[in-house]
């Protein structure tokens, strides 16, 4: 299970699994530092703190003075394979991204939708996915996998994954837009007490994860949700367009 920890005044989660791999870092943020209003994001915000908080809490994490591969989230199916450090910079258009280089982080801004971290067993590589509904209902869960093994001729099974916290069914009502994009029927949930279907993005993904050929036993998935715990994270369906953002970050130590 995913593990809330503080240290440095900043709370996060880690994962069992991830934290087993040598070579790893990782870490789910949360909105809890001094105060409840610790936000990671956006990256390219004016706000100084945000600059600030990001160094914070890569440095409480043991990745101080890394560069953040920035990606300009869109919503999409897109898998970007990151050889340099040009996108710390500039930010590159997609909703994952991978890589072998090592002392660099990938990173996933959230605010209700699944980030997912993955790492090799033997360090060789890692990767950060961003699924929202259009992400989850493009596959990019399964297509991340499939552009790690293809490119870093890894095997399915030498790779573990966990799904980070997230709104969960009880609190995501979607409409018919949604409910016709998403081919996983399975995860569109109904009760006699909800107005409208909900969507399960978690199994959603952990399905797509477990097509792409990940032993269940190497997936870890957050039971926390975004809108329901406003002790721990931000979350647009709650509090709207003020909002913070939650990061996602993964990396390979140098």
């Amino acid at each position: 299970m995913l593990q809330v920890k503080r240290q440095d005044q900043i709370t996060f989660l880690q994962s069992e699994l991830l934290s087993r791999i040598p070579g790893v870092v990782h870490a789910f943020s949360t909105r809890r530092a001094e105060r409840s209003d610790f936000s990671l994001g956006p990256a390219d915000s004016p706000n100084p703190m945000i600059q600030i908080n990001r160094a914070r809490f890569l440095a409480t994490i043991g990745a101080a003075g890394w560069p953040i591969i920035k990606l300009k989230q869109i919503h999409s199916g897109t898998v970007v394979d990151i050889v340099n450090t040009a996108a710390a910079v500039d930010a590159i258009p997609g909703d994952a991204a991978m890589t072998a280089l090592r002392g660099v982080i990938l990173g996933v801004q959230t605010a209700d939708c699944v980030p997912i971290l993955v790492a090799d067993k033997k360090g060789r590589a890692v990767a950060a996915i961003h699924a929202g509904w259009r992400g989850t209902a493009a596959r990019i869960a399964q297509a991340t996998i499939r552009n790690l093994v293809e490119k870093f001729h890894l095997e399915p099974n030498s790779l573990y994954a966990a799904i980070g916290p997230h709104i969960g069914v009880c609190c995501y009502e979607v409409g018919a837009d949604v409910t016709a994009a998403i081919s996983d029927t399975a995860a569109i949930e109904t009760r006699a007490e909800w107005a409208k279907p909900h969507l399960n993005l978690a199994a959603a993904n952990l399905k797509q994860l477990l097509e792409a050929g990940l032993p269940e036993n190497q997936i870890e998935t957050s039971s926390l949700c975004t809108k329901c715990r406003e002790d721990l994270f931000h979350s647009f369906r709650r509090d709207g367009k003020k909002t913070g953002h939650l990061l996602s970050i993964i990396g390979l130590f140098p």
